[in-house]
């Protein structure tokens, strides 16, 4: 169990371990998505009432529309009016949820539309949650709509980010006020994912019935690379879990295994990549920390000698012999003299 306030480096590492598994022995990406929502929704608990921190956590994939399902493809042409989309158009897809509501744990019942077709840059830039996750994953909509392949490869290993909303309420960024935000009482929303190496982008987004500061939503960078590293173990081409006109696809089991393989190694030198650099990050701290303590002994030591030199001048000053030197307050009273005071 991890309480999320007061989440430390060492529940993250336990927490990436667990979810890096979660992609073994699944037959799909859609599988995997599920048991990692399940584990995040499950476990992250607040430490006093065991109360589930989340009120939701849901799985986002970009998928091209010629490979998506039946029931996803009339998803989206639903939104597009009964037109039907370019089948390489990126569509914003729901790949797995699990909440408080029953109809929350599966993605044929969690929400209306289960993938959005993402036109183009302009209604893209309308969609307030979408493209706010864009921007905070450090992308931009048109490349986001059209990275080229030169283009993806430099950016695939760098993009895993996350999305953070402090104040869930009255947020421009989560439309679901009054169906989600306002009546589960959720106080912040945070997302954590990237890119794929297939160009997908991937985002879990949880629905926290906390509030949580900045420090902490940085710390689920680590967990983007453990969920990619999962989602990228079964098959690419086995995404969902049922479909009623399944695509076949013939391949090489020898050119995928390669590519897989590759793909693993990839991704555990990113791992290997993240690690250190979260170590450089913990050693920056503990050397400012150092930093500061020595710099706040300095000046404690500087005061020290400053007021020892002060004692000693007006002790100096008070014991004049031949002068009487006495301090009197405004009512008269005398609260300290000298010796020229005291022979007087």
């Amino acid at each position: 169990m991890y309480d999320i306030t007061l989440f430390t480096p060492q529940d993250m590492a336990k927490c990436s371990l667990v979810l890096r598994q979660l992609g073994r022995n699944t037959a799909s990406m859609e599988a995997s998505s599920q048991k990692i929502v399940n584990y995040i929704y499950r476990h992250f608990c607040d430490s006093q009432t065991g109360e589930n921190t989340c009120a939701l956590v849901r799985l986002f994939k970009t998928h091209p529309y010629g490979e998506l399902e039946d029931s996803l493809q009339q998803s989206a042409r639903r939104l597009m009016k009964g037109n039907s989309p370019a089948a390489d158009m990126k569509c914003w897809t729901l790949l797995a949820a699990a909440g408080t509501e029953p109809q929350w744990n599966s993605r044929h019942t969690a929400v209306e539309n289960t993938a959005i077709p993402l036109v183009s840059t302009k209604l893209v830039a309308q969609m307030p949650a979408i493209s706010e996750i864009i921007r905070q994953f450090g992308l931009d909509i048109p490349t986001f709509l059209g990275i080229e392949r030169e283009r993806f490869l430099q950016l695939e290993p760098a993009v895993l980010n996350i999305f953070y909303v402090s104040e869930a309420k009255g947020s421009p960024f989560i439309p679901e006020q009054n169906s989600l935000i306002i009546p589960y009482q959720v106080k912040s929303v945070l997302g954590f994912g990237g890119l794929m190496p297939s160009g997908s982008l991937f985002a879990v987004v949880m629905f926290l019935k906390v509030k949580i500061p900045q420090s902490t939503a940085e710390m689920f960078k680590d967990l983007a690379l453990s969920v990619k590293t999962a989602l990228s173990m079964p098959d690419e081409q086995s995404v969902f879990e049922y479909s009623e006109n399944p695509t076949v696809f013939v391949t090489n089991d020898n050119i995928y295994e390669s590519q897989l393989l590759e793909d693993q190694v990839a991704n555990l030198i990113q791992l290997l990549d993240f690690s250190e650099q979260e170590r450089l990050r913990q050693a920056a701290r503990f050397q400012q920390t150092i930093d500061n303590l020595q710099r706040e002994l300095t000046e404690y030591k500087n005061k020290e000698k400053a007021l020892k030199v002060s004692q000693n001048s007006f002790t100096g000053i008070l014991n004049i012999p031949k002068d009487a030197i006495a301090r009197v307050e405004e009512n008269q009273g005398i609260q300290r003299f000298n010796q020229g005071e005291e022979q007087i």
